[in-house]
């Protein structure tokens, strides 16, 4: 029985994984640095600290982090402010059909909360959420399992009932880890036997996650 689910948010929720890669980019480019796609691959979903150690590693000491993390926030509210932010096929409709079903929804995100928050209500989708965890609540972040372990708590929901909705490779070990149901919703990672084998199923988009989980109930309650 499926009684709450944690949503990772980027990639997730809204498709901003390309944009974020494209910020530490063009940061790198403005110290005359460069980092690889594969870097960009590694960080996905991962804590901070493990995103810093791979792209100081890929860009060369040259890279001034802190410089590289302000240009890369520029870089991003200037792209939302123009152009918004463009929620991921079936978002609205899973939301809604959990507020229907009494079912929680819970943020799980390595983002920071005021960020969050702000995304949230930028798509008015805040309301739909009983509760939310960010990165910056977090001291292990993924793909330890921490985040994913106190969101279930704040909504009172056994982990082992809880359903993790992750797009990244990180995520996706951190609800593994958790102990949670988990089913990956690729982005920009496409999954790997290895991964098809860990998680519980892989959906192309979130309204295929309504048919998994109104099943997943039915025969828990028959």
């Amino acid at each position: 029985m499926i009684k709450a689910v944690l949503f990772d948010m980027d990639g997730l929720m809204f498709d901003t994984e390309r944009l974020y890669g494209r910020a530490w980019q063009n940061a790198a480019l403005l110290q005359g640095c460069k980092i690889s796609d594969e870097a960009i691959l590694k960080i996905k979903g991962a804590n901070r600290a493990l995103v810093y150690e791979i792209l100081r590693a890929d860009a060369g000491d040259k890279f001034d982090i802190e410089r590289g993390r302000d240009a890369r926030e520029e870089y991003i509210v200037s792209h939302i402010r123009e152009h918004g932010l463009t929620k991921k096929k079936g978002l609205d409709n899973l939301l809604k059909y959990l507020k229907e079903n009494d079912i929680n929804a819970c943020l799980a995100t390595s983002t920071k909360r005021e960020v969050a928050i702000k995304y949230l209500k930028m798509a008015n989708v805040y309301d739909y959420f009983d509760d939310f965890t960010c990165g910056d609540e977090i001291e292990n972040g993924k793909p330890a399992p921490d985040i994913f372990l106190k969101a279930a708590s704040k909504v009172k929901t056994d982990i082992g009932q809880s359903l993790v909705l992750e797009d990244s490779i990180n995520g996706l070990n951190a609800g593994i880890a958790a102990g949670a149901r988990v089913i990956m919703v690729p982005d920009t990672i496409e999954p790997t036997d290895e991964i098809r084998t860990k998680v519980d199923d892989v959906k192309a988009d979130l309204d295929e996650v309504i048919d998994w989980i109104s099943k997943e109930n039915k025969e828990a309650e028959s």
